[in-house]
């Protein structure tokens, strides 16, 4: 994309905002295959992931002049993949062989059908659960997550290595799955896409 040169997260969907086609392809191929697969994983069907991943931008696309360019992107998306994927998971779980294929699959441990958690609620489970990590790992998770810098930005930033970055993500990422408890599918979205 040749008039998106720093490929910064915001630029983009303020790009997006203002009907920029390119930006619009940019976060598709950024986003569409971890999403194809999360949806695939519980859908068990290419067709219905495929319908998940295109319902989704095609829902971006539409609502695009209503994204705050001032927040994450991935919230956005995770928004609304999340409902899409709920929708049709409880059409799905009307077939009793795909309920229970699917309650095999996780062990027996959820009702999805009863899991109406919200985005908002979740959002707000996730960010408790970042306030409690230690300050420095907190920083790192934020420059990460929400401000899109790449571990080498944040490692030459912070003066160490690479490594120590990834380290800290992981161990972020960690407490925030266990923060978030047994709702295995928000937790699952979650790490698709934030992972």
């Amino acid at each position: 994309m040749a008039d998106i040169p720093d490929k910064n997260e915001k630029t983009i969907v303020f790009k997006l905002r203002n009907n920029d086609v390119e930006a619009f392809d940019f976060l598709y191929h950024q986003y569409s295959n971890k999403l194809f697969r999360f949806a695939f994983s519980l859908l068990k069907n290419e067709e219905d992931a495929c319908e998940i991943v295109q319902e989704t931008f095609f829902r971006i696309w539409e609502k695009r002049n209503k994204i705050e360019s001032s927040k994450s992107f991935k919230s956005f998306l995770f928004s609304v993949s999340y409902h899409l994927i709920i929708d049709q998971l409880r059409e799905r779980l009307k077939d009793r062989e795909f309920r229970n294929s699917l309650e095999k699959h996780f062990y027996k441990q959820v009702n999805l059908q009863e899991n109406r958690l919200d985005y908002n609620t979740l959002e707000t489970e996730i960010n408790k659960a970042v306030d409690e990590l230690p300050e420095k790992r907190k920083q790192i998770y934020r420059l990460s997550r929400e401000q899109g810098f790449t571990y080498k930005e944040i490692a030459g930033q912070l003066g160490v290595k690479p490594k120590t970055i990834e380290n800290q993500i992981n161990l972020a990422l960690k407490h925030i799955k266990t923060r978030l408890g047994k709702d295995i599918l928000p937790v699952l979205l979650f790490l698709t896409l934030f992972g």
